[in-house]
C-alpha cells in the first residue's frame, strides 16, 4: 500500500526487485526501527501513568458479578502533551564550532516517518504479533475473565479474536485494550499526517489545500476521540470483544498506516484543487 501511494497507481512490477538482498535490507531496517516504535509506545504508557486523570468506572462485567473496572481517563491531556513534546522536546546532538558536542531540544524530524514509512509499518506488525502472543499466553492464568467469542478451544481462532476480555498489568490498573484502542494508533495516525504535511512543505515550499484539509478533518476526528475518551467504555470493543490479534493489529498497525495513506499520496501526487473545490469539500464535510 505504501508503494502504491508513492507511485500514484497500482503497479506490481516492483515485486521483482524485492528478491535477494533488497528485501532482507528492508526487513533489517524494520528490525532496527522496532526499538524506536516500542519506545514511542512506552512514552505513551508513561504519560498514561503520570498525567493527572479521572478515574471512571466502565460497564458492568458480563460475568454477572456486577463488578465494574476502573479506567484512568487522561487521553485528551496526553494528546496535547505528545504534540508539545514533538514540537519542543526532541533531543538531538549538535557539534559546536569548538568541536564540542551538545544536546539540544527542538522539533522532532517528522519527515523521517515518510522516509521509513513501509519499514515502520512492518515493525508495528511485528510488535502486534509479539503483544498478541503475550496476551494469548497470559490469558491462561487463573481467575482471568474470558471473552465468549475468543474462548472456543481452537487456538488459532482464539489467538485472533482474543481470549481475555480485559487484559491488565501494573497491579491491575493498566488496561491494555482501552489504551491501545485510542492512543498509539490514533495518535500515530495524526502524527503520520503531520509528517506528510512537513514532507510536502519540504518538497514544494508550501502546503497545499488538500493536505491542509486532510490534516484538519482527520486531526479533529482523533482529537474528538480522545476528548470523548469515556465514551469508548460502553462500546462493543471494550465490553464484549476479547483483546487478540484482530484488535491489536488494527489498533497498532492498520489504523495509523492505512488511514494515513491519503496524506502520503498527496506528498507526491497532490491534485492542486482550486479554491472553489476546496470550499465545496469543506462545506460537504461540515454539513
Amino acid at each position: 500500500l505504501a508503494h502504491f501511494a508513492s507511485k500514484g497507481e497500482v503497479d506490481i512490477s516492483f515485486l521483482s526487485s524485492l528478491k535477494g538482498t533488497k528485501f532482507w535490507d528492508g526487513v533489517l531496517a524494520s528490525s532496527v526501527l522496532c526499538p524506536s516504535c516500542a519506545t514511542d509506545v512506552t512514552v505513551l504508557v508513561v504519560l498514561e501513568r503520570l498525567l493527572p486523570c479521572a478515574l471512571v468506572e466502565g460497564a458492568p462485567l458480563p460475568d454477572g458479578s456486577g463488578k465494574k473496572l476502573t479506567y484512568r481517563i487522561n487521553g485528551h491531556l496526553a494528546f496535547w502533551v505528545t504534540l508539545l513534546l514533538l514540537e519542543v522536546a526532541w533531543p538531538s546532538i549538535i557539534t559546536l564550532p569548538e568541536g564540542e558536542e551538545k544536546v539540544v531540544f527542538g522539533r522532532a524530524p517528522l519527515t523521517l516517518l515518510y522516509d521509513y514509512y513501509a519499514e515502520l509499518a512492518l515493525c508495528t506488525i511485528g510488535l502486534s504479533f509479539l503483544l498478541s502472543f503475550y496476551l494469548y499466553f497470559t490469558s491462561f492464568a487463573q481467575s482471568k475473565l474470558l471473552a465468549k467469542g475468543g474462548n472456543t478451544g481452537y487456538a488459532t481462532y482464539d489467538f485472533f479474536m482474543g481470549r481475555e476480555l480485559n487484559p491488565r498489568s501494573l497491579n491491575n490498573t493498566f488496561d491494555w485494550k482501552e489504551f491501545c484502542e485510542l492512543r498509539p494508533g490514533l495518535m500515530g495516525w495524526m502524527i503520520l499526517n503531520l509528517a506528510m504535511m512537513q514532507k510536502q512543505y519540504d518538497n514544494l515550499g508550501y502546503v497545499t489545500g488538500s493536505m491542509i484539509l486532510i490534516n484538519i478533518f482527520q486531526g479533529v476526528y482523533v482529537w474528538d476521540a480522545l476528548y470523548q475518551e469515556k465514551a469508548i467504555l460502553t462500546t462493543m470493543d471494550i465490553t464484549t470483544d476479547g483483546f487478540g490479534f484482530m484488535l491489536v493489529f488494527g489498533d497498532l498497525a492498520w489504523v495509523p498506516f492505512t488511514y494515513s495513506l491519503q496524506s502520503r499520496y498527496l506528498v507526491d501526487y497532490d491534485p492542486h484543487l482550486s479554491l472553489p473545490a476546496l470550499l465545496l469539500i469543506l462545506i460537504t464535510n461540515m454539513a
